[in-house]
């Protein structure tokens, strides 16, 4: 009923009837910018013109587009901090992105590289552009309404993207100076089940007679790295179209149509091709105009039918666009849109995304909340945007060409890191939605797999390194580049060797992934292990033998961490290769094939770098105290690897503290994950919940940056990738790989849930193992899963009348999931064991009226783990963080603290009943305080005459036992002054608070950090070892 409803309510409100109101709408955190969680619409009212992140990209898997805050239009940066430049590796101009899928084109090299000197074997490989064909720009009275129309004209503003609908939507009031008021609308989408299709519509509605000339804009400026071909102005038919090849690349060439339409009230005989004022200078650009008479009251209606292809899919791409265009004018925009909503409305189901909605459909009042809910139907929507559907594929001819692309960095609608393909499409990307949404990602496997035969030949670049010996790779072997464009050869900035290794194995994780939710049997021994089994056979090879301790040890390599380059036995890819050895061996004595003793052999004899006194993983052998982590590295052995790690704490209070803050924004959900199934006590995977989507998130549209702050001047010089595809699939990963805590295994279910204080109830998204459908629901104390009644197609039939096994991480319970079953599990009680015995302030509803570092939360103080903080902005001002201790009251006998690496110069501790007292001499009596100090004694002092050594976590703490108790209130405030570590800056930020615990009479005991082994089963089977 849901979707049937909000077909109708889109489409209503496109003919402009009143559409059905929203039971549960909101203003988000942003100022001016509402969410509809019934209808998935995003609203703003705020006009910000020139900046990519007030941008929004739309796509279908093939055809990509970025347009303008002010409409469809292409749009320069404006320049913000000194320049208006995208990142490495091409630092080129930022502005708004067109092209369609596999579009690359070939060049000698890039503005930035990785390895340089690999230019004398070969060029790169970087995302041409085609013609932005948004644009239906208005003239009138000499003024033009664009993408930089002058905002004193507009009022009125509004903007929304309808995720159901797959539609953006503008409406404004333009006056023109010397004009009357027109009322502005475009609507827009790229059909999701006609991949070679787009629509435009401009509806406009005069207060007055008046006369106004519409221009159909193919720009040219958008189409980067490319070589002109043809364009025309039809005569036949009101089309135009343009047709551009990418740079270096002969036998491939894109053709965009643009087909005019309307209502009664346009004369397509005023027709006219315009060959300047509203685009750029590229040759490629081609714009035609018509003239409308408006009608005082009357609405007049221009919409754009736009059709594209390239030579990659299509073998007549020309004919192929030109039938997308006409087709297009001849179906009409409502019917077209009617067919694209029910493709998205097949695709993007409620029950597809987590919900975090009570059983009776009220969503709780926490903002933090209502955020997650937001991203948890944003972050899918923008990935699978960059996806082509089996219905597509089918529609299109059962066109396979159509799902050989992966995912880059930013999609379609960006040339952020060259639109090139990382290891973010298989580790960042995949993992959420090919539980989801297996099908719409299957293209991240078929890209490996049209590349596997480049792989293949890449062994014979071994040469080019320093692993170079003669007769060290033998055939069998396939080596995948860092990055991969066209080819998937060896470049400057993909090196194949002596470089980022991981990526082989972050490809191979991504397969088994795929074939443990499909089920796919046949898909997975035909195409994806022979893939498997190369990487392992290079992997055998590269790994050198330590003749003196008989360890096999990586040389020469950089894990994730990119900020050491060049190591020996990096810690995870190390795991990584282990891993990857023993699982290939698994994976064919269950598919009938071969197993290699030495793989075995080798695996056994590999050694993560540890610092046993430390009790830590080390990132590589030679890691000292001074490192600076750019993003997640060893925790993602407890996350995405499941290692078997007897460090796991201790690796995460460590790595915690020396994240970067300069570091890419996927980083902190793997904390959030790993927190939350090894940590014993506290809510900190909430805090890191928090932490890796509320600082990257951009205003209006919810997409991420790849930075915290986006000024390259203040954040180690870094142009953000926008939008960050990476970010936000990092962030879909958290609930259902975190609070249910799903690890996948192809021959059990295992589930270990365990949900924050802050979460009374979470609908997770239907998801799929072995192809059978599961839905699983958690409140606070129990997990409820069910087996629905579908199941993929290729889904493996065992279990079609059979019971999924289930298991519980390390707890010795086991179930068995019948068909059409459910099953009832405990959940562990993580959030309710107190890290501090007697603590009545831990995870408990937290605030503070004062400014905080980015991500630096009140929560942080009071989630019961010390690796997060809390950090005011400024430490020349009092901050006050309140914590709500509800309506029972405590006798308090002590204060203990964890300041972390910056503790205050003094602090004062009330109790009130008031939430935020005012703390003057005349509400005296409306708040106790029970404890202050202006020379805050702390445990470890930083001497600056220590050499730092790797050791586990220490903080600065300050423990304050009171001589009598005193009495809780309902508010408990902590107020914080100055920074210890820079005691006289007038411009210093905030001290920390890593902890603050209220201890009641007879508490004060802290728990110790245990580590539980994760997996038993995965040692034995998984692991090998």
């Amino acid at each position: 009923m849901m979707r049937l409803l909000s077909l109708s309510s889109a489409l209503i409100s496109l003919l402009g009837g009143s559409s059905i109101a929203a039971a549960i709408a909101f203003e988000s955190r942003y100022p001016n910018v509402t969410w509809d969680d019934d209808n998935w619409r995003i609203t703003t009212t705020n006009l910000d013109q020139g900046h990519y992140e007030s941008r929004v990209s739309l796509a279908n898997g093939y055809l990509g587009i970025n347009v303008a805050a002010a409409g469809p239009f292409f749009e320069v940066d404006e320049f913000v901090h000194g320049d208006n430049i995208n990142g490495w590796p091409i630092f080129n101009r930022r502005q708004t992105f067109a092209t369609i899928a596999g579009f690359y084109d070939y060049q000698p090299q890039t503005n930035g590289s990785n390895f340089p000197w690999l230019y004398q074997y070969g060029g790169e490989s970087v995302i041409s552009g085609v013609p932005h064909w948004g644009g239906l720009v208005v003239e009138a009275g000499g003024q033009v309404l664009n993408a930089s129309v002058d905002q004193t004209a507009i009022s009125g503003f509004s903007s929304t993207l309808d995720i159901r609908a797959g539609l953006m939507s503008w409406s404004y009031t333009w006056t023109p100076t010397g004009e009357a008021p027109l009322l502005v609308e475009y609507n827009m989408f790229v059909h999701k089940l006609y991949v070679n299709q787009a629509a435009i519509q401009l509806k406009l509605t005069a207060s007055r007679d008046m006369n106004v000339t519409v221009v159909d804009v193919l720009d040219g400026d958008c189409a980067v790295r490319t070589d002109f071909v043809d364009r025309k102005f039809e005569t036949d038919s009101p089309t135009i179209w343009s047709a551009v090849r990418p740079n270096g690349i002969s036998n491939v060439t894109a053709y965009i149509y643009s087909t005019l339409n309307g209502n009664g009230g346009i004369d397509m005989s005023t027709r006219v091709q315009v060959t300047d004022g509203v685009f750029g200078s590229n040759q490629s650009s081609i714009a035609q105009s018509i003239d409308i008479s408006l009608v005082a009251g009357q609405t007049t209606i221009v919409e754009k039918y736009v059709g594209g292809a390239s030579t990659d899919a299509f073998d007549n791409p020309q004919a192929v666009a030109r039938n997308a265009s006409l087709s297009g004018a001849n179906t009409g925009f409502v019917d077209m849109l009617h067919s694209h909503m029910e493709e998205w409305a097949s695709i993007l189901t409620p029950d597809s995304v987590d919900d975090y909605s009570m059983p009776d459909g009220t969503l709780p009042a926490d903002e933090n909340i209502r955020e997650l809910q937001i991203i948890a139907v944003t972050n899918p929507f923008h990935i699978l945007q960059n996806t082509v559907g089996v219905n597509a594929i089918l529609k299109a001819g059962n066109n396979s060409m159509l799902d050989v692309n992966s995912i880059s960095v930013c999609g379609l609608g960006s040339d952020c890191y060259a639109g090139l393909i990382f290891w973010d499409a298989e580790v960042w990307m995949a993992p959420g939605l090919a539980i989801s949404h297996p099908e719409s990602v299957k293209q991240i496997a078929n890209y490996r797999v049209q590349k596997y035969p480049q792989a293949q030949e890449n062994i014979n670049m071994a040469y080019s390194s320093s692993q170079n010996e003669t007769g060290k790779f033998t055939t069998g072997g396939a080596v995948f580049p860092w990055t991969s464009g066209r080819f998937g050869n060896c470049t400057g900035t993909g090196p194949c060797f002596d470089y980022e290794y991981h990526i082989n194995g972050d490809i191979g994780l991504e397969l088994a992934n795929y074939y443990i939710a499909t089920g796919d049997a046949e898909y997975f021994k035909n195409y994806l292990l022979p893939i498997y089994n190369s990487i392992a056979y290079f992997y055998s090879e590269l790994l050198t033998l330590n003749e003196t301790t008989g360890v096999y040890a990586l040389l020469n390599a950089t894990d994730p961490d990119e900020y050491a380059n060049n190591v020996d036995n990096p810690g995870y890819t190390t795991a990584l290769v282990q891993k990857h050895l023993n699982l290939t061996n698994v994976f064919n004595s269950w598919f009938g094939l071969p197993v290699n003793e030495t793989w075995t052999n080798q695996a056994s004899k590999m050694r993560l770098p540890v610092d046993e006194q430390a009790h830590l993983v080390l990132e590589y052998s030679t890691m000292n105290a001074s490192i600076s982590v750019k993003q997640a590295d060893v925790v993602l052995l407890d996350d995405i690897l499941d290692y078997p790690n007897e460090y796991t704490n201790t690796d995460l209070d460590y790595y915690a503290a020396r994240q970067s803050l300069n570091g890419p924004g996927m980083t902190y959900g793997v904390f959030s994950i790993v927190a939350n199934e090894v940590s014993p006590s506290g809510c900190s995977s909430y805090t890191y919940d928090l932490y890796g989507s509320q600082p990257y998130t951009r205003p209006p549209w919810f997409q991420f940056s790849e930075q915290l702050l986006d000024n390259h001047q203040t954040n180690g010089g870094t142009h953000p990738a926008f939008p960050f595809l990476t970010g936000m699939g990092g962030a879909n990963r958290v609930a259902i790989y975190g609070y249910l805590s799903l690890r996948l295994f192809a021959d059990h279910l295992d589930v270990d849930p365990s949900i924050p204080p802050q979460i009374p109830y979470i609908s997770y998204r239907t998801f799929y193992w072995q192809g059978h459908a599961l839905n699983a629901t958690s409140n606070t104390t129990h997990t409820t899963i069910q087996r629905l009644p579908r199941a993929l197609d290729n889904a493996n039939s065992t279990y079609a009348t059979s019971p999924i096994p289930v298991t519980l991480g390390v707890r010795r319970t086991q179930y068995s999931l019948p068909p059409n079953g459910t099953i009832v599990i405990p959940n562990r009680q993580v959030g309710q064991t107190a890290t501090v015995a007697g603590n009545i302030a831990q995870c408990h509803p937290v605030s503070s009226q004062q400014e905080f570092m980015s991500g630096q939360f009140p929560l942080a103080a009071v989630d019961g783990a010390a690796s997060t903080k809390w950090q005011p902005a400024r430490s020349n001002e009092t901050s006050v963080l309140t914590v709500d201790l509800g309506d029972v009251f405590y006798p308090i006998s002590a204060f203990a603290f964890d300041w972390a690496a910056n503790p205050p110069l003094s602090f004062d501790i009330l109790f009130s009943n008031a939430t935020i007292p005012s703390f003057t001499t005349a509400e005296v009596g409306t708040y106790v305080n029970a404890t202050s100090s202006n020379t805050v004694a702390i445990s470890n002092p930083y001497d600056p005459t220590v050499i730092p050594t790797i050791a586990p976590y220490v903080g600065n703490t300050t423990n304050v036992t009171l001589a009598s108790v005193v009495w809780s209130g309902r508010y408990a405030h902590l107020m914080i002054r100055g920074n210890a570590e820079d005691p006289g800056s007038t411009n210093a930020t905030g001290a920390t608070v890593a902890e603050w615990s209220i201890i009641s009479e007879g508490g004060g005991k802290v728990v110790p950090v245990r580590y539980s082994p994760r997996r038993e089963s995965e040692r034995d089977g998984w692991w090998g070892v």
